[in-house]
């Protein structure tokens, strides 16, 4: 049965997206696998499909190249197996079929031979994707649509190796949309500016029995290549509201596992193969956050979560949450640090030394942080002096999570 909606007429088999792309079932198995033609799985099922007639025209703009290729229809590729952890479908807003269409104009520039990695350099604007090579030669763009606007940039990401590629990831508005955002999409190009993959999450997540859906902003990436294996880990949150969602891409960017958290998640970053570490805000202990996670086992949660309570300078001035970041050394040593109250010179906060396990090793507050303190003693905000101040020496505790035990509060001095 196919159905309709703000996503445009719903395809229910195999069968009926071969005859919407006036194909063979093979054929549209193999354009999924091979260039990701947007195919939907069922969640506990895996071998039911479905895909959006509106998602498969966008598709369509930038894989036409390829699709109209004399070579296109020549191999047999059999669906791939289904992933058990996939989450529930759910019905796409009419903005989502958008999102594997963000960058749809690219201008190529002619040149001797095939780009390097080490020899590509990308730019993300507003506007645009753009790539040049090691003179400062523009190679390739990607123009935005006129009337989307980019609102959360990160940089993008160029890979080598045994899977090369270009990661760009970009959460948008209209032009007219001042005010919330309206998608976000992960793309992957080859290094001749070429789409090869796109993902936009438009889960559906119940976080203290509330339901939350799209629009999800994605804020953050990374890429693994390790053992010929490629895996992209992927953050967003909802925009307006408080849940936060990761989840792992494999080499067919087919989804292992989804981690959700009640509060936003803003970076995430790999630790060894096997661990991911997450930043943000956790809603329910109201301060910033950090988990490490099993990369195989996201839906069972997190091995470890560490909370930073908000200090007296993020209560005193009324800021808004004390969310998170992260930082990470060659040693193996990590750096948390909270923004517990920003400023034009930068942000006021608690900077935590924490080995790759997250056992505190020492904290302190930045200077900036004593510069605000100080402001809010003028203001007679604040009744006593740094010298006086009961937490001079740094922050005093962190609330601890952990699968034995729920949480515990733990000094740090």
């Amino acid at each position: 049965m196919n159905e309709t909606g703000g996503a445009g007429e719903r395809l229910d088999s195999w069968k009926a997206i071969a005859e919407y792309l006036q194909r063979d079932v093979a054929t549209a198995a193999r354009w999924e696998k091979s260039l990701g033609l947007p195919v939907h799985r069922v969640a506990r099922n895996g071998r039911s499909v479905f895909a959006y007639t509106s998602e498969i025209d966008v598709w369509l703009l930038t894989a036409r190249p390829a699709v109209e290729s004399p070579a296109a229809d020549t191999t047999v590729v059999v669906p791939a197996a289904p992933v058990a952890s996939m989450p529930p479908p759910v019905r796409i807003w009419r903005w989502a079929a958008l999102t594997a269409a963000v960058i749809v104009i690219a201008v190529v520039v002619a040149r001797p031979g095939p780009m390097i990695a080490e020899d590509l350099h990308v730019e993300l604007t507003d506007t645009a994707v753009i790539a040049r090579d090691s003179g400062g030669v523009e190679q390739w763009r990607h123009q935005f649509p006129g009337t989307h606007k980019t609102v959360v940039p990160m940089d993008p990401v160029v890979m080598g190796g045994v899977s090369p590629g270009v990661y760009v990831a970009t959460s948008y508005r209209g032009r007219q949309n001042e005010q919330g955002v309206e998608g976000g999409v992960l793309t992957l190009m080859d290094l001749e500016g070429r789409q090869q993959r796109a993902f936009s999450f438009h889960d559906k997540v119940m976080v203290d029995g509330a339901a939350y859906g799209p629009p999800w902003a994605i804020t953050g990436f990374a890429v693994r290549d390790a053992m010929d294996t490629v895996r992209v880990a992927v953050t967003a949150h909802h925009y307006v509201w408080d849940p936060g969602i990761l989840t792992i891409l494999d080499d067919e960017w087919r989804r292992r596992g989804t981690f959700v958290n009640e509060g936003w998640l803003e970076h995430v970053r790999w630790l060894t193969n096997e661990r991911l570490l997450v930043s943000g805000f956790s809603n329910g202990q109201d301060g910033g956050m950090v988990a490490l996670l099993d990369a195989a086992a996201l839906d069972e949660g997190p091995l470890r979560m560490l909370v930073f309570p908000r200090t007296e300078v993020n209560r005193v001035s009324a800021s808004r949450f004390n969310r998170a970041g992260t930082q990470t050394f060659a040693d193996g040593r990590l750096s948390i640090h909270t923004a517990e109250m920003a400023s034009p010179t930068g942000d006021a906060g608690a900077v935590y030394d924490i080995t790759p396990s997250l056992d505190i090793v020492a904290a302190k507050f930045n200077e900036r942080y004593w510069d605000m303190h100080r402001s809010l003693e003028d203001q007679g905000k604040i009744d006593h002096t740094r010298e006086a101040c009961p937490d001079r020496e740094g922050p005093r505790a962190v609330d601890i999570w952990e699968p034995g035990t729920g949480w515990t509060t733990t000094k740090i001095r």
